[in-house]
């Protein structure tokens, strides 16, 4: 594998909620962070050229294997050696096995019409991407009802938001499919504790990101203008530094009283 020693890890498309949640990613997180949304985007390729099951079998396993690479020190891809200085890796390293398993079930899904089960696994997928991202972004002691849980629910949300978005052959359950977006959304980004929010508002930015996204849908014109997209985009980018400021300032201290205008 020594030919992947020069390739650069692939950047998130631009105007995505990934890339409006590493806008607000800390410089230190930010390579390992673009890295896990890379490797998500490496499983998803496997899945969608699986034209021979046996050669998608075998990159899987191999990425299994770097996994396990990665937790002992020893990754060899561009994309595990990106996220191999962050402290909080091996904490990830379930979750990122947890986006390979269900890339290979979700390979026999497809194969045999299984949608809602194809389904399922995808955002299943989606959930673990984020509680990875979400043991990048936190402290270690941190405690994993405190960020996984509030973490997965969002990234399922969003998976379901971005389904909506991309295929249109959900229209009959679309209203029901909306309804579990919003709430995977909803109880995702209630759910993260104030002294949390500081660290995962860049998961808060992706989650809010794909809420507002759902929630244009239904409003959404059959052939959107150049300005009517234009002013999509501004609003996405005041959502998303809304949502970072407010993270940010979750867990401050309020000001003494009197004192707000010492020096």
């Amino acid at each position: 594998m020594s030919r992947f020693s020069q390739d650069p890890v692939p950047a998130v498309a631009e105007g995505s909620a990934a890339y409006y949640a590493l806008l607000f990613t800390p410089t230190e997180k930010r390579a390992a962070v673009t890295a896990l949304f890379a490797l998500h985007r490496e499983l998803d390729e496997i899945t969608i050229r699986r034209g021979e099951p046996a050669v998608a079998q075998v990159k899987l396993q191999w990425w299994d294997d770097e996994i396990r690479r990665l937790a002992a020190g020893e990754p060899r891809h561009p994309i595990t050696r990106a996220m191999v200085d962050q402290t909080s890796v091996s904490g990830s390293r379930e979750l990122l096995l947890e986006m390979v398993a269900c890339t290979s079930a979700l390979g026999g899904a497809l194969q045999e019409d299984a949608l809602d089960r194809a389904m399922e696994l995808e955002c299943r997928r989606s959930a673990a991407l984020i509680g990875a991202m979400a043991r990048l972004l936190a402290d270690e002691d941190a405690a994993d009802d405190d960020i996984l849980v509030p973490a997965r629910s969002i990234g399922a949300g969003a998976c379901l938001s971005a389904l909506l978005r991309q295929e249109s052959g959900l229209a009959a359950s679309r209203a029901q499919l909306a309804a579990e977006a919003r709430d995977g959304l909803d109880q995702g980004l209630l759910g993260i504790p104030a002294h949390c929010r500081p660290r995962l508002g860049p998961i808060m930015v992706y989650g809010q990101v794909h809420r507002l996204r759902l929630s244009r849908l239904d409003q959404a014109d059959a052939r959107p203008s150049r300005l009517s997209n234009a002013i999509a985009t501004l609003t996405e980018v005041v959502t998303a530094w809304r949502t970072a400021r407010r993270a940010a300032r979750a867990a401050a201290p309020p000001p003494v009283r009197g004192s707000e205008h010492e020096s």
